[in-house]
Formats: structure tokens, C-alpha cells, sequence
């Protein structure tokens, strides 16, 4: 992994005399890989000993799966901007939906009704590019309750959030840092380029990257060289930081087995499952698996699929896959959200987890969870993906040509047919999962950001400043 440096600035003095206090922004809604990094990133902080904030953007999560010790707030609602000239108005009536309207409804009429996340992106998105000053209600009101939490270190888990944490910033007494995280940009940037705001968009991602006071964050190396493509950032504003996964014992197969059976009564174990898990939206390629999958089934290569995972954008992706299925006369074990549990296990139970992403996909979480559990993995060979499948010497999975799914069916071929090559690449694949863990994470993030591994180590360093008869200064 790279080594990684801060920048060099220069704070105010109120900053540096105050115990770090961090505060996420987080995207709410349906659980997405960008969510999923920070919630894992603000736990491990958490557990390191560091007071923690989160402020929900959108909509709070049906369950955020934050640790008990981390303060939620509520930034702004999806509403907040159905009517310009009254934000508050509308934002209160979306915060009104989201008291007495269950996440389960939320979440079903965002992705099942046609238009509804794009008309909501695009309010936002306008928003941004204008200016999100404009809104000085929430800015100076977010200003306030950051000051309140004594907020000392900023990060937004988006890049559309960080022109708001850069505006409320600079009310603050103290000046908290901030920094940029990447991973998504180029997904709404689709909708910012249909309403004619795409450059204008990229303008507002560089200018509040370079008023951070640390390079920003890319999800890997060849991400970071996308970005500075297309957003214009110099390869000296960016530094890589690798999310993380969980990387705990495997699963014995037998209780794999029972759970996944308990799910999917037609899972048959003694035929080889190739799993795709993640959101099913069209950026995604399920189609390429699936005709892949009938490619191998016309060679006499047996396989069961299993597609599984919510959308962000709405179900008619999930229901096109699911009339090819049904013409390619492939029967998938089919699921929306799964839980924690029957997620492990389907990664246990698989001969092969397949992510065909078709968009140069930033990272890929999703492969390396399959990797935990001594699952080998196929992913395309452009985008961050590609890098996910080796580190330190160990390799976990194969490469496919991406958009190929000729190429998917060969790889996927190999790995159904050849015990030896299938055999290697699960003793690889946790070994690869390791370097990518949460603990990992939270290092690397805390060493861009300047503190120290542990919260206990700062107070030792203050106190050995401060002299052992003085107090350490408290957090607001």
C-alpha cells in the first residue's frame, strides 16, 4: 500500500488544543459500498477510543449499525429542496414522512417509483453547483451543532456532501479540518451531465478539495487517476486509502449450507452456486453473468446463480435481469437486502462469487468479503476492481475482460472445472482480505488525518506537552 502524508497546513491554535472529536457526514437510505466504508471506518474509530459523531444526510437508515457510543444527528431530508424558495418548509416535511412512514415503505417507493431518486439527485445536484451557501438556514444550523459536539475533524462520506461541511466549517470557531473522500462521484455525475451541470459539478468537487486541509481521499490508485481525468485534480491533491471489510473466522460449510437453505429451498449443494451480490443496478452487469451463465450450461458445465442485493436507482434493472433469466430458461435464487448472516454464507457456499461491473468500478468491497470467507472471485480487469484480487504476493481471484461475457464464461469456466486452480486461489483469498481489513482502514485513515492510533496515545502526548501536574483540555 502507498505511504501516506497529510498536507501540510497550518490551523488555527484552537484546533490543535483540543482533543479530536470527529464527525462523519453519511449518505442514509439503502446501504451502498460508500456507506458501508464509513459506518465500518466510524466503528473502528469509535473502538480505538475517539468521540465520534454522525450526521445522516437524505434519509437516516433503517438500522444504522453504529456502535452505542456514537451521537447520530439528522442533516437534511431528500425534501429538503422539492421547493427551493422554502427549504425548511420542505425539509420538515420529509422529516415529518420519515417519523410516521416506515424505512421499509421509504425505501421500497424510492426504488420502485420511476423517477422518484433521479428527480431528488437532481434538486440536490443544482443545489451544489449554485452554491450551497445559499442555504444559510442549514449551514449556519449545522455550524452550530458542530460547534456544540466540538467537531475538530470533518469527513464526508460523499463528495457531494463536503461543499456543505466546507460552508458549515467556516462558521465554526475553531476551523475544523476536513477531508474529500471519492467513491461515487461518477454515478450521479451521469445525472449532473444530463441537466447540463456535469463540468460545473467537477468545478465545485476541486474547489472544495482544494480548500481541505489534507489531500483527498480516492478508494484506489486507478481511481485516483480517473479523477484526475475527469474532474481535473493533480495526482499531488489525492492520496490512496483501500476501504475495509471484516475479516473474521469462516464459516463452518455445514451451517452455510442449513442458512442458505433455510432462504433458498431450491439451493441444491451438491451443484456448484456462482453468487452476485450487491446492488442490482444496471451499472452492476448482472446480464453479463447471466449469459455467461447459460454459456457454461450449453457446455455441460451444472450451475446454480444467485442474485442478491437492493438497488439504489429504482427496480427496472432488477426486473429486465429478471425477464433475460427467465428467457435464457436460468432460474436464479433471487433476494433483495440480505442479512449479515445469509450473506456470509452465501459467500461460504460458492464455488465463485462474480462482481461484473461495467463502470470502472472504484473499489470493490463485495470480492473482498467473498475473499473472508476463502471464496475466489472473478471481477473485470478495468477500474479499482481489478486491483482487489492481490496484495502482498497472494493472489484470490481472476480477471475476466470487462463487458466480455465470453471472457466471464471462460474464467468462470476454469474455476468450476479445475479443483487445483479453484483449490489455490482459496488459500490466496484470505490472505488478500487481511491487507484490506477494517483495522487496516482505520490506521490509514488516522495516520492521513495526523492522529495517532489509538485516542490513549494522544492523551499520553498531551499530557507529556502539558506537563503531568496539568489537566488535558476537554472537548466541548
Amino acid at each position: 500500500m502507498p505511504v501516506l502524508h497529510p498536507l501540510e497546513f497550518h490551523p488555527a491554535a484552537d484546533v490543535d488544543s483540543r482533543e479530536p472529536v470527529l464527525g462523519f457526514v453519511i449518505v442514509g437510505g439503502p446501504l451502498v459500498g460508500a456507506q458501508v466504508r464509513d459506518l465500518r471506518l466510524a466503528n473502528e474509530l469509535s473502538r480505538r477510543g475517539y468521540q465520534v459523531h454522525v450526521w445522516w444526510a437524505f434519509d437516516p437508515p433503517q438500522e444504522s449499525f453504529l456502535d452505542s457510543s456514537i451521537q447520530e444527528h439528522f442533516l437534511f431530508s431528500w425534501s429538503r429542496y422539492m421547493a427551493p424558495r422554502w427549504p425548511g418548509a420542505s425539509d420538515q416535511i420529509g422529516r415529518i414522512a420519515q417519523r410516521i412512514v416506515p424505512g421499509k415503505m421509504r425505501s421500497w417507493a424510492a426504488q420502485r417509483l420511476p423517477g422518484v431518486m433521479e428527480r431528488q439527485l437532481r434538486r440536490v445536484l443544482r443545489v451544489i453547483c449554485q452554491g450551497v451557501e445559499q442555504d444559510a438556514g442549514l449551514i449556519r444550523r449545522f455550524a452550530s451543532e458542530i460547534e456544540a459536539a466540538g467537531v475538530t475533524h470533518l469527513l464526508p462520506n460523499l463528495e457531494m456532501l463536503a461543499p456543505f461541511v466546507r460552508a458549515a466549517r467556516d462558521q465554526v470557531r475553531w476551523r475544523p479540518r476536513y477531508v474529500v473522500t471519492f467513491q461515487g462521484y461518477e454515478v450521479y455525475a451521469n445525472d449532473a451531465r444530463r441537466i447540463g451541470l456535469e463540468e460545473t459539478l467537477y468545478r465545485r468537487l476541486a474547489e472544495v478539495v482544494r480548500a481541505a486541509d489534507y489531500r483527498a481521499v480516492a478508494v484506489s490508485q486507478p481511481y485516483a487517476e480517473r479523477i484526475q481525468r475527469e474532474v481535473g485534480l493533480l495526482p499531488t491533491e489525492l492520496s490512496v486509502i483501500p476501504p475495509g471489510v471484516p475479516v473474521d473466522q469462516p464459516l463452518g460449510r455445514p451451517l452455510a449450507q442449513r442458512t442458505v437453505q433455510s432462504q433458498f429451498p431450491q439451493y441444491r449443494p451438491e451443484i456448484p452456486l456462482v453468487t452476485y451480490l450487491g446492488r442490482q443496478d444496471s451499472e452492476k452487469g448482472l446480464d453479463l453473468l447471466l449469459y455467461a451463465s447459460r454459456l457454461l450450461v450449453d457446455r455441460g458445465l451444472p450451475l446454480q446463480v444467485a442474485l442478491c442485493g437492493p438497488t439504489a436507482f429504482g427496480d427496472t434493472y432488477r426486473r429486465a435481469c429478471a425477464q433475460i433469466a427467465e428467457h435464457l430458461r436460468i432460474d436464479p435464487l433471487h433476494a433483495g437486502y440480505v442479512s449479515d448472516d445469509l450473506r456470509s454464507a452465501l459467500f461460504r457456499c460458492s464455488r465463485a462469487v462474480v462482481y461484473p461491473s461495467i463502470h470502472e468500478e472504484p473499489f470493490g468491497m463485495v470480492p473482498v468479503e467473498a475473499m473472508a470467507q476463502e471464496t475466489p472471485v472473478l471481477v473485470p480487469d478495468r477500474g479499482g476492481i481489478a486491483g482487489v484480487v492481490e496484495a502482498e504476493g497472494h493472489v484470490g481471484g481472476l480477471h475476466f475482460r470487462c463487458w466480455d461475457s465470453g471472457a466471464l464464461a471462460s474464467q468462470l469456466g476454469n474455476l468450476l472445472h479445475s479443483d487445483a486452480l479453484h483449490g489455490q486461489l482459496a488459500r490466496g483469498a484470505r490472505q488478500v482480505a487481511m491487507c484490506f481489513s477494517v483495522q487496516n482502514l482505520g490506521q490509514r485513515v488516522l495516520g492521513h488525518l495526523g492522529l495517532p492510533p489509538h485516542f490513549s496515545d494522544f492523551s499520553i502526548q498531551s499530557a507529556k506537552i502539558a506537563g503531568n501536574s496539568q489537566s488535558l483540555p476537554r472537548a466541548a
